[in-house]
């Protein structure tokens, strides 16, 4: 069973705008991502499996959006596992309005990895929520 800890409304008061299209799976892989994180924090939970304190479940809340809305400005899909259909953008012009792709290799192999680490890996806001609160194991945070 997954645990998911926050929802689209909790979203949107997040942050400030509609939710995506796909804030369901987004929600449900950032729940994942935050119950991986906190697999060796001590904390109450209820019957349903969620924190029982509020102060906890709200902290499991605000870094679930908090990762969607990392997520979401970075373009990342967690579902797709950091796979990209565009090659990234290795030049652009204001003027006349021109974009250039990098298409070599390299450059899409360095977008690739970067968009892979950004969807196994909680966000820089979503891990001090939860450090704030108290609830993940002390120790070197990685990325």
């Amino acid at each position: 069973m997954v645990l998911v800890y926050a929802d689209a409304t909790a979203l949107t008061a997040w942050t400030g705008g509609p939710p995506p299209a796909n804030a369901t799976q987004l929600l449900r892989s950032a729940s994942m991502l935050i119950t991986s994180a906190t697999v060796a924090a001590v904390y109450g939970v209820d019957d349903a499996g969620l924190p029982s304190d509020a102060a906890v479940l709200e902290a499991f809340r605000d870094a679930t959006c908090a990762q969607v809305a990392y997520w979401v400005a970075a373009g990342v899909d967690p579902v797709a596992g950091g796979i990209s259909t565009t090659a990234p953008v290795r030049a652009k012009k204001l003027g006349s309005g021109s974009f250039e792709y990098d298409t070599a290799v390299s450059g899409s192999v360095n977008a690739f990895q970067a968009k892979r680490a950004a969807a196994i890996t909680l966000c820089a806001e979503a891990f001090m929520i939860l450090h704030q609160a108290g609830i993940t194991p002390s120790g070197v945070q990685r990325g």
